[in-house]
């Protein structure tokens, strides 16, 4: 008998390779199914056995279309609630101005054109998508996720910035627009979306301007200290920004926000610009001042006396449950403007809020009829220019330190 190990007959006799005759097998077998792909239009059968000129490999599955959602403040619903183009009906558009003393980096994207490195005084406007109440209001839903999306950032000279930002001030019969400064762990784009929530959620008709300093970002000690010398090298070209809007904008109306760390720069550029030119200072109508990390006993003794003999009424909104001035806490050793309770300290002249019952954050949506958040008496500072007294929402507080204002129970 011959020895056929390793070969196999066929038909005709003649001897072929059985690795020959497996690899024609395969070859064959591949064809017939493709062909029955084809006539079947390819349902049902897993592209990964296409080969890859076939349209169906690189189809998407059906299940996809029925894949759920992700987790609410996992990774992919992040990035889908920022990268996602949103629908007119689902997201109104808000336009930013902004200054800024960060580093401006060589990438283009929104999200990563200023670090959080010193740079020098650099100008634009950004869009940012803001969701509507609708979509925000279902809570546990995967809608009421969705955060403020930073769309675009157009950088501007100086004079091209100062005239798109005169005609955006001129729109508005009470010529008027709010400068916000924020605080220590927050980014550019974060910033912006910032800005950009308070505007839509005041109902501000005026301009919304930005001035970031370069915080890092981040909320590790090590970025807390830098975020503590950054804020205040900042300090001069926040004040120089403030005397050239008050000077060039033709704004009437300028009312200065602050939150937590933010409140260092903006207080002594305020008081440094209000000294040096009184005149321009008349234009600013409001300082406040929203979970201050600052000093207590250096803001009594060298910055609450000359903001309380200037033009420009301050109110200070006093949290220890603000989250960023909480985080903060952790790297002091004194008492903060922003401290409630206990640690809360009067300041003659200046107006004090214990907003602890509230939402002082600044990061998610409010409505000036919201009770739970500090928009609400913001709303009718700003609009209507009420002292605490006159506002509903507060209850005069009597204390051996003063007399201060705290939001009524809900």
């Amino acid at each position: 008998m011959d020895d056929w190990s390793g070969y196999i007959r066929f038909a005709g006799g003649s001897k072929v390779s059985a690795s020959l005759r497996i690899k024609a097998t395969v070859v064959a077998c591949q064809a017939l199914l493709l062909v029955a792909l084809v006539v079947s239009g390819g349902c049902g059968r897993p592209a990964s056995l296409l080969p890859p000129s076939h349209p169906a490999a690189t189809a998407a599955p059906a299940a996809t279309a029925h894949k759920p959602p992700a987790p609410a403040g996992s990774p992919s619903a992040v990035r889908r609630s920022i990268g996602s183009t949103p629908t007119q009906k689902s997201f109104s558009q808000v336009r930013v101005f902004f200054a800024t003393d960060r580093d401006r980096t060589s990438q283009s994207d929104p999200q990563k054109m200023f670090s959080g490195k010193r740079g020098t005084l650099s100008y634009g406007s950004c869009d940012v998508a803001i969701p509507s109440e609708q979509k925000t209001a279902k809570a546990g839903s995967q809608a009421a996720q969705i955060r403020p999306a930073l769309r675009k950032v157009v950088p501007r000279d100086r004079d091209a910035f100062m005239s798109q930002l005169r005609s955006a001030i001129a729109k508005n019969g009470r010529r008027s627009a709010f400068v916000f400064v924020h605080g220590y762990n927050v980014s550019f784009p974060e910033a912006a979306r910032r800005a950009a929530q308070l505007k839509h959620d005041l109902g501000f008709k005026g301009a919304a301007i930005l001035f970031s300093w370069p915080a890092k970002g981040r909320s590790e000690a090590g970025a807390f200290v830098a975020d503590e010398t950054d804020v205040e090298w900042a300090q001069p070209d926040l004040k120089g920004f403030l005397k050239e809007i008050a000077a060039t904008s033709q704004a009437r109306n300028i009312y200065l926000i602050g939150h937590s760390m933010g409140n260092r720069a903006l207080t002594k550029a305020y008081i440094y610009l209000s000294s040096e030119r009184p005149e321009l200072a008349k234009v600013f109508r409001e300082l406040i001042l929203i979970a201050p990390d600052i000093d207590a006993d250096l803001f009594g003794r060298d910055l609450a006396p000359q903001l309380a003999a200037s033009a420009t009424r301050t109110t200070v909104y006093s949290s220890s449950k603000d989250p960023f001035l909480k985080a903060g806490s952790r790297f002091q050793s004194y008492r903060r403007v922003g401290d409630s309770g206990p640690m809360l300290t009067v300041y003659e002249g200046i107006e004090t809020i214990d907003a602890s019952r509230v939402n002082t954050a600044l990061s998610g949506h409010a409505h000036p009829s919201d009770k739970t958040s500090v928009i609400a008496d913001i709303y009718h500072l700003i609009r209507e220019g009420k002292r605490p007294a006159e506002r509903s929402g507060l209850q005069t507080v009597h204390a051996d330190s003063g007399q201060y204002w705290r939001f009524r129970a809900r």
